[in-house]
């Protein structure tokens, strides 16, 4: 049973009452949470569930999809596709994975990259080009409108002064190599990195080969100004093992289905972006950026015996541009403006094939499309701290969407619906009821849009809305100086005409509420060992939706596990020695709307790695899933449960590498 708003507060407050009693220092007002040692700047704006892991965390990981970094983060979990190109996507806020419902906001030092249809893709970048990731959840951000349904992402790439090399052997015939070189000299900073990683993987058929090249340059104008240009260059191809049925995924996890024997696709992502900053006076500062990027992805897949061979084609080339001014105007008053545009040329195509040779028959083209998609926003925040215990901000943001669609097949061509202005008030506040603690609140408005070919029209266009997205959350931090810190809070978010993938047809899937609890901690239990963890509970319904789906009604959605936790613990043995060992787990979910056919997708991994600093250099071992657990991403094209696919994940594996200082 779902627990009531006056249950929810009355917990909340005892917790309150709780820390209260604890006396201490001087609070600050905040409510991150720090995975590592190292602390990042974040935008003390953002207030509720932020959370950030430091570069000492993410250069200790090994991974095939840059995306699985996000391990750590509380309340992120993961869909592990594990198909070539089509690997790794995170969620959070019960929203799926699985590209059914995109939901969040991916940006790398301030550029978006998530894909037309909302996928996230971050493999141009490698662990070591990475300062830190930073994590947003709910619906109080007013700084993007796009895909900011449930939070955002952030990436920040590196701009210290380092000679660093890393070569890295693994299981799976794994091999790995990284570099990082940052430069100053004057006014010029430079930033250079690349990376190479080759993998037979655990499963049959699951050969990979991906490469990431950057370079970043930047110029201190004056003391006022700055200019930062990055470029960027990503390429990934691997095979892919296709689905397997229960049965054999269970007997046998590392095989290959066999009608998926020509699978696999490449993918190449390039990125140029601009980066002006100006400070004409001490209280004010102007930014902007503007990109330009390139995403292309081909795939061959075939997802059953009974199903045929498709080759997916996409090829996305984005265009914009994002200004903000943050004006001081006394010492408790701030003002925020932005204002960001972004333009996406599209081609979507998925053929019928006979081999891997596309046959251009029209009645074997499943899609041939080539549209546009323009969004753009514009926001006002208005943050006061009224004293040393109070900060508040109140923010209004409105976006609109606009563009064109061709069926390169048939000839017709559509406009977008008429979405109007999509209005979303934000409310943050946060209060230090002692030095310890903090409660805070924030609440405020999202949406979510239909894409590819169901954001267009050829008949009446405002026959559709976008879906509203209304949440809050409430909470408080308790932190005791530097050893301890503890954030709880619960959050609903209710949506009206979500559009979802329902049977594997995208439509409004009607009224729909998600809420849990979030609790997320770290602290020190001695000089030499430190410690963080995390819970977070999920509960998704299905409110309301159309008399043809209403067996739907007061079900769970599909794609969403009930729980994630994490736990990890560092040790530091003297001078020379760092140990680490991090559980992770996610609780089951239904794979699809109906709630048939069993509940997938539980699992508890442990992995471990230590680092020994040598002198000459420093060796890190890393092992993943000690105790061989199996696990697996199940999708459902049946509303049964009776046509499951599923995918294994990796078994027990472990590397060794070597990291060089120059």
């Amino acid at each position: 049973m779902k627990p009531s708003f006056s249950h929810t507060l009355i917990r909340f407050c005892l917790a309150g009452l709780f820390a209260a009693a604890c006396l201490g220092q001087e609070t600050e007002l905040e409510t991150i949470v720090v995975i590592g040692n190292k602390e990042t700047t974040t935008d003390a704006g953002r207030v509720g569930s932020v959370d950030v892991v430091g570069q000492e965390e993410i250069t200790s990981e090994r991974v095939d999809d840059t995306l699985e970094l996000f391990n750590k983060v509380p309340g992120v979990y993961l869909s592990r596709y594990n198909q070539g190109l089509i690997n790794t996507d995170v969620a959070i806020r019960g929203f799926a994975g699985d590209g059914s419902s995109p939901h969040a906001k991916l940006l790398i030092d301030g550029i978006p990259v998530n894909l037309h249809n909302g996928y996230n893709e971050l493999d141009q970048l490698f662990p070591l080009n990475i300062e830190s990731i930073a994590v947003f959840k709910g619906t109080s951000d007013p700084r993007y409108g796009l895909f900011n349904t449930a939070g955002n992402y952030e990436a920040l790439t590196r701009q210290d002064d380092a000679r660093e090399l890393e070569v890295s052997a693994g299981s799976f015939n794994t091999g790995e190599v990284q570099g990082y070189l940052g430069l100053t000299h004057g006014a010029l900073k430079q930033n250079y990195a690349f990376g190479y990683r080759t993998s037979d993987g655990y499963r049959d058929h699951t050969d990979l080969e991906k490469t990431a090249v950057s370079g970043s340059w930047t110029w201190a104008l004056d003391d006022t100004a700055s200019l930062r240009i990055l470029a960027r260059h990503g390429r990934y191809d691997g095979d892919a093992p296709g689905y397997l049925d229960r049965e054999t995924a269970r007997a046998n996890p590392r095989s290959s289905a066999v009608f998926a024997n020509q699978d696999g696709g490449d993918k190449a992502t390039n990125h140029l972006s601009v980066h002006w900053s100006k400070a004409p006076r001490k209280e004010v500062l102007w930014s902007l950026k503007a990109y330009g990027q390139t995403f292309e992805r081909e795939r061959w897949v075939r997802f059953s015996e009974a199903g045929s061979l498709q080759n997916r084609y996409d090829d996305q080339t984005h265009f914009g541009m994002r200004a903000t001014l943050n004006w001081a105007l006394n010492e408790r008053v701030t003002l925020d403006w932005g204002f960001d545009h972004e333009r996406q040329d599209n081609v979507e195509q998925r053929f019928g094939t006979v081999g891997q040779e596309r046959v251009r028959d029209a009645n074997r083209v499943i899609r041939d499309f080539q549209y546009d998609f323009n969004a753009t926003g514009m926001y006002l925040k208005l943050s006061h701290e009224p004293n040393a215990r109070l900060r508040w901000n109140l923010a209004l943001r409105a976006d609109q969407l606009d563009g064109d669609f061709s069926n390169q097949n048939s000839g017709e061509g559509r406009d977008m619906y008429d979405f109007g202005t999509i209005v979303q008030p934000k409310l943050n506040l946060v209060y230090a009821a002692t030095e310890q603690v903090n409660l805070f609140v924030n609440m405020g408005r999202g949406f979510q849009h239909p894409f590819g070919s169901s954001a267009y029209t050829a008949g009446d266009r405002g026959a559709r809305d976008v879906s509203l997205n209304d949440g809050y959350e409430l909470g408080g931090q308790w932190r005791q100086g530097q050893q301890f810190t503890l954030r709880l809070s619960h959050w609903n978010q209710t949506a009206t005409d979500e559009f979802v993938v329902v049977d594997g047809t995208a439509r409004n899937v009607g009224e729909t509420e998600r809420n849990g609890f979030d609790l997320a901690l770290n602290g020190r239990l001695s000089r030499a060992v430190s410690f963080w963890g995390s819970y977070t509970t999920i509960d998704s319904e299905i409110v309301k939706t159309s008399d043809a789906d209403a067996a739907f009604e007061g079900n769970e959605l599909r794609s969403i596990p009930d729980y994630t936790a994490s736990l990890g613990f560092q040790v530091r043995a003297g001078e020379s020695l760092n140990m680490r060992l991090h559980l992770d787990a996610q609780g089951d979910y239904q794979v699809n709307e109906a709630n048939l056919g069993g509940s997938y997708g539980g699992f508890t991994l442990l992995n471990a790695s230590a680092d020994y600093a040598a002198g000459w250099g420093t060796i890190k071992l890393h092992l993943h899933n000690i105790t061989d657990e199996y696990y697996e991403y199940v999708y459902d094209f049946s509303m049964d449960g009776g046509a499951t696919i599923h995918s294994p994940g990796d078994g027990f594996s472990g590397g060794l590498s070597l990291a060089f200082d120059f």
